[in-house]
């Protein structure tokens, strides 16, 4: 009776740990959880309706995957943006994701291309975020865009790096945010002709689609890096 009762609770706990988990993630890479803030685990456990252990749990998760940070004697806070992790972290996507890409182009067939057409069309068809960003509108869109990117490397033969570019897109998320919040029509303009450009590309097996995709990954990293450069420091 006992085995069965405690085999009964493993499903309900682990649910409750993935559920906060990613509402917690989602919070961090929209920007709900502010840079710098300091994260207090009563006011955690009531917005997520959590218990302690799970909520650890996903605390320590996010700690481990760098979209937290453990500040001694303050707990865990969200890390502070800077010029010189967001250079690091688009350094690696933008080689990880030129290499993915080579090999998605060589071994994609008519699926992969119907994906990356479908996903094309509904990240056009999203509502445009307004600056500033934030909220329902900025987490469709984030969602839209993100699968976008994905299917352009979806028909990669190789998960390993697949799964690190997934790290590393989580890592680009929350400066993305930062972006979205200083946009205007005109800057949202041009990103939607960027990904038009990369999507006929990369259909049409352009040699020039991995470069395409760098200079487009490198515009949000100047737009970004602009951006705190000029920000009042806190």
């Amino acid at each position: 009776m006992n085995t069965d009762t405690r085999s009964a609770k493993k499903p309900a706990a682990r649910t409750v740990a993935e559920t906060t988990y990613g509402a917690l993630k989602e919070d961090v890479l929209t920007g709900v959880m502010l840079p710098g803030q300091s994260l207090l685990t009563r006011e955690l456990t009531e917005r997520y309706g959590c218990g302690i252990s799970p909520l650890r749990e996903a605390l320590a998760r996010l700690v481990a995957e760098g979209l937290l940070e453990a500040a001694s004697h303050r707990g865990v806070r969200v890390p502070l943006p800077t010029v010189e992790d967001l250079n690091d972290i688009y350094r690696i996507r933008i080689a990880l994701e030129r290499e993915a890409l080579v090999l998605a182009m060589k071994h994609g067939d008519d699926h992969w291309e119907g994906q990356i057409l479908s996903a094309a069309h509904r990240l056009a068809h999203a509502p445009l975020p307004e600056a500033p960003a934030s909220g329902a509108a900025l987490r469709d869109w984030e969602a839209r865009h993100r699968a976008f990117h994905t299917s352009l490397i979806a028909a990669a033969p190789a998960p390993r790096l697949l799964r690190l570019i997934g790290q590393m897109v989580d890592q680009t998320e929350r400066y993305r945010a930062l972006r979205l919040t200083q946009f205007t029509t005109d800057n949202i303009a041009d990103f939607v002709a960027e990904h038009n450009a990369l999507r006929d590309a990369v259909i049409a097996r352009d040699v020039a689609a991995p470069d395409l995709l760098a200079a487009h990954f490198e515009s949000s990293r100047q737009f970004v890096a602009a951006f705190l450069q000029e920000r009042p420091q806190a």
